[in-house]
């Protein structure tokens, strides 16, 4: 008698929470290339993804950090991201407690940021952001590849 393999299927997201702190973005960045290389994706896409998650993760921590200045917190905060693997998208998701939504800049030639956003409307096909009914906000970005 053969031993039955078991076969389990891939998970279609993954999703973790993480402290509102700088080095979560390198967290982030090795979680993201880790979940892409098991899903077997595209190089190409690996490396797009790990740059997407790096400017959302960013973005999030430092509009957790505002939020709780503003409103004179004095927590660590923390930012949730979620891969959603939808074939032919691959959707980058970052929550965060602030709800104000992110805008696009022109950074100059001499600015240390501000090009986030433009980066990612290079790598994606699509990316928004909208406020959360319990509150802050969801930041996206889709990705498309060949199957």
């Amino acid at each position: 008698m053969t031993p039955h393999q078991a076969c389990f299927p891939i998970r279609r997201h993954e999703a973790v929470t993480l402290a509102a702190v700088p080095n979560a973005v390198s967290l982030a960045r090795r979680l993201v290339a880790e979940v892409a290389r098991h899903w077997r994706l595209p190089d190409e896409l690996v490396e797009g993804t790990v740059l997407i998650t790096s400017e959302l993760v960013t973005n999030a921590i430092k509009a957790t950090e505002a939020f709780h200045q503003a409103t004179g917190t004095r927590e660590v905060g923390r930012v949730k991201l979620r891969l959603r693997l939808n074939r032919p998208s691959l959707f980058t998701e970052v929550w965060d407690i602030n709800p104000v939504l992110p805008m696009k800049r022109q950074a100059g030639a001499l600015d240390t940021g501000g090009r986030g956003l433009g980066i990612i409307e290079c790598l994606c096909v699509n990316w928004s952001a909208a406020r959360c009914r319990e509150g802050g906000k969801l930041v996206w970005a889709e990705q498309r590849f060949a199957l």
